[in-house]
């Protein structure tokens, strides 16, 4: 996706995949697709364009998950989206619900590396809401399971070394 920002190409790429959509309504990955597109339009400047594209992004992610609840990329990368909102915007706590609600998916399911993205975003929001002890666990978990993640290692070093 870095290569199409770079080269101009992101909003020829989320309309190309706004039609496949009205062609294949049923297809979650789609809507997925967009919102990730979308997603690498940031940073932007104007915080107005930031609102309505966040806005967007948001409503693309429901879509896929209003479609297939279990999209694993629809619903991390949505709370990953909204992990940036203003903290005015209170989503935190929303945040925090949606991943461990993941986890508790994934826990289900056959692991898969990009399931220590879960751990690491899911302690970052605990630290963000001070919740230290909380954090510090989430990374632990997810490093016993991701014993070479080198995010989660990064985390529960760097939280060991204060």
């Amino acid at each position: 996706m870095a290569e199409l920002k770079a080269a101009g190409e992101l909003d020829d790429v989320i309309a190309g995949l706004s039609q496949l959509a009205t062609s294949y309504p049923k297809d979650a990955s789609i809507p997925t697709a967009i919102g990730e597109a979308m997603l690498n339009k940031f940073p932007v400047q104007d915080p107005n364009e930031a609102a309505r594209l966040g806005m967007q992004i948001d409503q693309s992610f429901d879509a896929a998950l209003a479609l297939d609840p279990t999209n694993w990329e629809a619903q991390f990368y949505k709370a990953d989206s909204m992990s940036y909102w203003p903290p005015e915007m209170n989503r935190g706590p929303e945040v925090i619900q949606n991943l461990s609600n993941l986890v508790t998916q994934q826990e289900a399911a056959a692991q898969q590396p990009q399931f220590a993205q879960t751990y690491t975003l899911l302690g970052d929001q605990y630290q963000k809401a001070e919740e230290t002890g909380q954090a510090q666990s989430t990374w632990e978990k997810g490093l016993e399971k991701f014993p070479t993640d080198p995010e989660l290692r990064a985390r529960v070093g760097n939280s060991a070394g204060r």
